[in-house]
């Protein structure tokens, strides 16, 4: 995945040929998705732009069951450690942990 490369441009260009999955039919599939993305976007320093995607994930995979696609979240919330002091990263943080309560490992994140 051209994300775990640490290469947001072409992993931004895969997402505009996946954009056209409809989350309700592909729910789990577009969860992972947008935190996949949320974390390129962070890797491009794009604090906002990623947020806004991994809330839209969160919104997304707390309805379903998916060890695999929480790891894309967890995935996306180490890649927040360089803003951990920003109100809206911990709000994110807090969210996510209560939304998708696999993820415990969060409650302990330094603040």
């Amino acid at each position: 995945m051209f994300r775990d490369l640490k290469n947001p441009k072409t992993a931004l260009a895969w997402n505009q040929q996946a954009a056209a999955m409809p989350s309700g039919v592909f729910t789990r599939s577009v969860g992972m998705r947008l935190a996949i993305v949320g974390t390129a976007h962070l890797q491009a320093r794009d604090l906002d732009h990623g947020l806004d995607l991994g809330n839209r994930s969160v919104d997304i995979l707390a309805r379903v069951q998916s060890s695999r696609a929480k790891d894309y979240v967890r995935e996306f919330t180490d890649a927040l450690a360089p803003w951990r002091r920003e109100p809206a990263v911990r709000d994110f943080l807090h969210r996510a942990r209560t939304e998708l309560s696999t993820l415990p490992e969060l409650a302990s994140a330094p603040g």
